[in-house]
């Protein structure tokens, strides 16, 4: 999965350039809620999950595409493979069994058509996490004073999910898991 350049199209490449400086100049009336796009890549599929918003791609080809290459992917591959993982471990879109999600998650990696489910899955909510980020760190922000408001205000708000930290239901999940 993160063995190639990520190319974001339409709607989410434009949000992904908002979203993260990348190699662009510095504004003096912005500041970007992340430095590298494939930050977003790290944040935004827990978000998208949190926030179950799952996004079918953007094809639209009057916007320009927005990668994230190869060589920060594999910089980063530890981060993002746990990511993939847990997100297609969780994920219940489809209903398919406990026994299939640890498939999709850790037994298909090396076979790119058993793996195709898992990788829809974990895109489906990298492009939602990045329409949540947009619209809550990016839209209607017009100067560095809204910038912080808006990250200090989703700050506050995911602060406010509430967090299975119960520990007999994750002994549950672990058993199901054979953990």
């Amino acid at each position: 999965m993160f063995d190639k350049n990520v190319v974001f199209t339409g709607k989410h490449a434009e949000y992904l350039r908002a979203l993260a400086q990348g190699s662009g100049k510095p504004d003096p009336n912005h500041d970007w809620p992340f430095k590298m796009n494939y930050q977003v890549l790290m944040a935004a599929p827990v978000i998208g999950f949190l926030y179950h918003r799952f996004s079918p791609k953007d094809n639209d080809k009057n916007i320009q595409e927005n990668k994230i290459f190869v060589e920060q992917l594999i910089n980063n591959i530890d981060q993002l493979e746990l990511i993939y993982r847990t997100i297609v471990l969780l994920a219940q879109s489809d209903s398919v069994s406990l026994d299939e999600r640890m498939n999709r998650a850790f037994r298909y990696d090396r076979d790119e058509e058993k793996r195709r489910k898992g990788d829809e899955i974990f895109k489906g909510y990298v492009r939602g996490g990045i329409e949540v980020l947009y619209e809550q760190l990016i839209q209607g922000a017009e100067t560095k004073s809204d910038d912080i408001q808006k990250l200090q205000d989703f700050v506050v708000l995911c602060g406010q999910f509430e967090h299975e930290d119960d520990p007999e239901c994750i002994y549950k999940f672990c058993r199901e898991a054979g953990i």
